[in-house]
């Protein structure tokens, strides 16, 4: 069972499910992701994550996370506030050991501060040692940062599944 709430130095990451089934939280969570989703943040994410019509699209973006994957909010511990979202998605196939994909969005504003790392090693750090997975990240060519911060968590790009556009990176735990 994958773990999808842990926390490290600096952050909380918890599943937004939480946040979702609380009205208040809920009106919260879509606030605080309107400031989150910027055409920056999206702008190597795929077409499928792109959020064209800003508030009118929120809730069908968040319907299609929820139909996709499972979403992890990446909040500052300090202070609570959203500084991200880790979008973990099951690959369709049945394969020993399952494979995973995820991804990692931040606010514009937590760029270039080492958070990306800290939330892709911490999430590698909360699995169970006895719980077999494959991890896939694919990144943006366009996106080197993004590579930097697979490569320094210990996944190795896959040239048999990349190509032009998308380095399609990969990691199996334990």
């Amino acid at each position: 069972m994958v773990q999808t709430e842990f926390t490290t130095p600096r952050l909380r990451i918890a599943h937004w499910r939480t946040a979702r089934a609380i009205q208040t939280e809920r009106k919260a969570l879509e606030n605080a992701l309107l400031d989150l989703l910027t055409p920056p943040v999206l702008a190597h994410l795929p077409p499928s994550l792109q959020l064209l019509n800003r508030k009118d699209s929120l809730t069908d973006w968040i319907t299609a996370r929820d139909a996709e994957s499972d979403v992890l909010t990446v909040s500052q511990q300090q202070d609570g506030m959203l500084i991200g979202l880790m979008i973990l998605a099951p690959s369709p196939a049945a394969t020993q050991p399952p494979v995973l994909h995820l991804g990692y969005l931040l606010r514009e504003t937590a760029w270039g501060q080492g958070y990306a790392t800290e939330i892709v090693g911490g999430f590698i750090s909360a699995q169970s040692r006895d719980t077999a997975l494959t991890l896939r990240g694919g990144v943006d060519t366009a996106n080197p940062a993004s590579a930097r911060v697979l490569k320094k968590c210990g996944f190795t790009r896959r040239d048999d599944l990349s190509d032009m556009e998308t380095a399609l990176y990969e990691r199996t735990l334990p």
